[in-house]
């Protein structure tokens, strides 16, 4: 051990060097500087380094080289909003010299500013309207990160900050691709600024989403705009307006996402890092960006029964999403787990810890095996095969994850998703095969089951619709948890409509001691639906019809219930001891209305007021 000893001399004669080495200042002690040892140093048997003076140097402000000292180039990137601006957005078929150059010029202007890794960024003021490889050359390189972020904050408008605060309130928990809240703003294009603000007036009681539709969807159609953002923006527009009512506009508008996303090369490993100017958090954000358009393509195919999903066409190589509250907090990492990793967690020996995105991702990967065989007459080994890992799915979520609220009573929204859409894929398996369906044909053109037709008949219909029954309750569960409906996804509308499909089904088909059961699990659907109704309009499109069938189906004069009626022993949602038959309660003949097909939506407030 090394006694470190200091001068005896009184202390008004030594005064504090102005040189000192960086391990002294590291420690926050007086350094002698004398060079090239200073005397802690000696003492210490350390190396001793000093910093260049700087003195001369009146290029660079001096609250930047503050920021500098501050922040040195080792630690890693700030969490706070004072984060690097977004880059530039990668331009779909730019020429190779033209990203060298980009690449180039970051490394270069780098090295010619000493400790700015985090003070200064190479950043390209976005363009709000043109973009094209010639827009890459022509911007300019800002070396200042105060001036840069002055510039890339949109205007300041007291009600447009109100709508994109609900935005992040209400829809982000539900798909958080875009930066965390406190980064928004950071030369995001405008129209990436306009959806963003079109989606949250869908929650506010003072502005009208329609007078952000028509300008928003104007922008785009602007196919000049070949970037990431442009993606984002018309992945977020598609989910929107298909919860508008507006499924055929939707469904156009994610195909258009999903071209343009593979045409960028969003799928491959290295696209997100490579394009986002090495922010950890927008790398993110990019990655996040690829796997929500699969989940959001796998939802709109089993909405319409699309069998295939385009994006499982090529190959997802982009690393999976980290946990959404470290992406909250901004302390992103890139070293994530592949698709390949996370599918391998079976059989491997160590149990590795996964977010909440990837059972999500894993759900739809079942779902579009699902949407394969859905209205085929597959082989009963395959269709046991896929059942087998719609059942092993949730022995495969760890612990930690068992419970989709928190210990602070806040839902994992992307857990909710996954356990969701484990249960529709159920329904969508076991319906078509059961006896469910064959209630009355008319359940070919139900919202949410539209496509769906009656296979032939097997042994085991009855267990069928037994584990189509369980797997409605289960959503029914969901709907059950105490938390602000608005903050679920807008697909969770579907998710209730074809529970209360399967449940009214179920009800035909169940003696009467059942119908308390079943009644209560529609009141608890139509209570969400009429809240939802509120935000989107496809919720109350169905509000209207499903309350006209269970008013028909819950007639008290089918069975008169009590006390002992509440108490279903032997036909728990069994599809066994039909008491009511099918042809005495011919309540899918309103399904057959045209308000219940995709084609009858149409969005505005006076949906809510038929209900």
């Amino acid at each position: 051990m090394t006694t470190r000893t200091t001068s005896q001399a009184p202390a008004s004669a030594v005064k504090p060097s102005p040189l000192a080495c960086t391990e002294c200042r590291s420690k926050h002690l007086k350094c002698d500087g004398i060079q090239p040892v200073c005397s802690r140093c000696a003492a210490s048997n350390i190396a001793c380094n000093y910093t260049p003076s700087r003195r001369g140097c009146k290029g660079i402000p001096k609250k930047r080289r503050k920021l500098n000292s501050d922040h040195p180039t080792q630690d890693p990137p700030s969490s706070s909003s004072t984060q690097s601006p977004i880059p530039a957005p990668p331009i779909a078929d730019a020429k190779p010299e033209q990203s060298n150059w980009q690449s180039h010029l970051s490394t270069l202007t780098a090295s010619n500013l000493p400790n700015t890794s985090d003070a200064v960024s190479i950043a390209f003021d976005t363009p709000l309207i043109d973009s094209g490889p010639a827009f890459m050359l022509s911007n300019q390189v800002s070396t200042s990160v105060l001036n840069t972020q002055q510039q890339s904050q949109p205007p300041s408008n007291p009600g447009m900050e109100h709508v994109v605060n609900l935005y992040y309130s209400n829809f982000h928990p539900a798909h958080p691709i875009l930066l965390p809240r406190h980064m928004y703003g950071q030369n995001y294009p405008s129209y990436l600024h306009s959806v963003v603000q079109f989606i949250g007036s869908h929650y506010s009681t003072s502005q009208s989403s329609d007078s952000f539709r028509t300008q928003t969807a104007a922008a785009l159609k602007d196919n000049s705009q070949r970037s990431v953002y442009m993606v984002q923006a018309r992945l977020l527009f598609a989910i929107a307006i298909h919860a508008r009512g507006e499924p055929n506009e939707g469904q156009a508008m994610l195909r258009d996402a999903i071209d343009l996303a593979i045409s960028l090369g969003m799928n491959t490993k290295d696209f997100a890092m490579l394009n986002s100017g090495s922010s950890s958090c927008l790398e993110e954000s990019f990655r996040r960006t690829w796997w929500e358009l699969f989940v959001v393509e796998g939802i709109m195919s089993a909405i319409h029964r699309v069998p295939t999903m385009k994006t499982r066409s090529v190959a997802s190589e982009a690393l999976l999403p980290c946990e959404d509250s470290t992406y909250t907090d901004g302390a992103c990492f890139s070293d994530g787990s592949s698709l390949a990793q996370f599918t391998d967690r079976h059989f491997a020996e160590e149990e590795i810890s996964y977010s909440s995105s990837c059972y999500r991702i894993e759900a739809v990967q079942i779902l579009s095996r699902v949407l394969s065989i859905a209205n085929a007459e597959a082989h009963p080994d395959e269709v046991q095969a896929i059942d087998n890992s719609l059942a092993a799915w949730s022995h495969y979520v760890p612990p930690e994850k068992r419970d989709i609220i928190s210990n602070s009573g806040e839902v994992d929204e992307l857990l909710f998703q996954a356990h969701m859409l484990i249960h529709w894929a159920t329904i969508l398996l076991h319906m078509p095969r059961s006896e469910l369906l064959s209630v009355h044909p008319a359940t070919a053109d139900i919202f949410c089951a539209k496509g769906d037709k009656q296979m032939p008949s097997t042994d085991t219909k009855h267990a069928h619709a037994s584990k189509a029954t369980d797997a409605s309750k289960e959503l029914s569960n969901l709907a059950a948890l105490r938390c602000p409906v608005q903050k679920h996804t807008p697909f969770f509308i579907c998710a209730l409509v074809i529970a209360s499909v399967v449940q009214l089904a179920a009800c035909t088909l169940h003696n009467c001691r059942c119908m308390y059961q079943h009644r209560d699990r529609i009141t608890l659907v139509v209570g969400l639906l009429k809240s939802l109704s509120l935000s989107w309009a496809c919720a109350g499109s169905v509000l209207v019809k499903i309350k006209k069938i269970a008013a028909k189906v819950m007639k008290s004069e089918h069975c008169t219930m009590t006390v002992a009626s509440t108490q279903c022993d032997s036909c728990t949602d069994s599809g066994l001891g039909t008491s009511i038959g099918a042809e005495d309660v011919p309540w899918m003949e309103f399904f057959d209305d045209p308000v219940m097909s995709f084609e009858g939506f149409a969005p505005g407030p006076t949906l809510f007021e038929q209900g």
